[in-house]
């Protein structure tokens, strides 16, 4: 053989063994996102409260009896505003059960307030939200039944 072939054997080879490393690498990142951690091994911070969450001694809005959708925006993030405006949208069909909190002060959410017009609202701020319902991340749409959370997302129900 001649060293051309010797060399071009040897590219074949050190790309393989690249793909190899690779492929593990990726492998045992997708095993360590399974377990929940993140790449320094650190827990992977939960953002939505898990069922079973008691939320009945919130003063804003009464969640202790019946089935509740709380919703939860900030005025700065955009998949707030795009679940904001599904929200809008189909408001006949949400308005009866959901409860809007908008996060963040008054002067910062003033210009959400008039399209959730019909809308039980209240304003909150991030470390009350963080507090009261464990939310970290928004947007937070929350189903409540009678003072328990039972889900949560960061998407609104699929409605009949």
């Amino acid at each position: 053989m001649s060293g051309f072939a010797y060399a071009a054997v040897a590219v074949v080879g050190a790309v393989a063994v690249l793909n190899l490393v690779l492929t593990l690498a990726l492998a045992r990142r997708l095993r360590e996102m399974q377990a929940g951690h993140a790449h320094d091994g650190e827990p992977v911070p939960e953002v939505l409260p898990a069922p079973g969450l008691d939320v009945t001694g919130f003063p804003h809005a009464d969640l202790t009896t019946g089935r509740r959708t709380v919703v939860m925006l900030t005025p700065t993030c955009p998949p707030c505003q795009t679940l904001l405006d599904a929200l809008t949208a189909d408001a006949d069909r949400y308005r009866h059960d959901t409860l809007v909190f908008m996060i963040g002060t008054p002067a910062e959410t003033a210009a959400m307030a008039p399209r959730l017009t019909g809308f039980d609202t209240a304003t909150m701020s991030e470390p009350q939200a963080e507090k009261e319902f464990q939310v970290k991340g928004f947007p937070a749409v929350l189903s409540v039944v009678d003072g328990v959370v039972v889900d949560s997302s960061h998407q609104l129900p699929v409605l009949a």
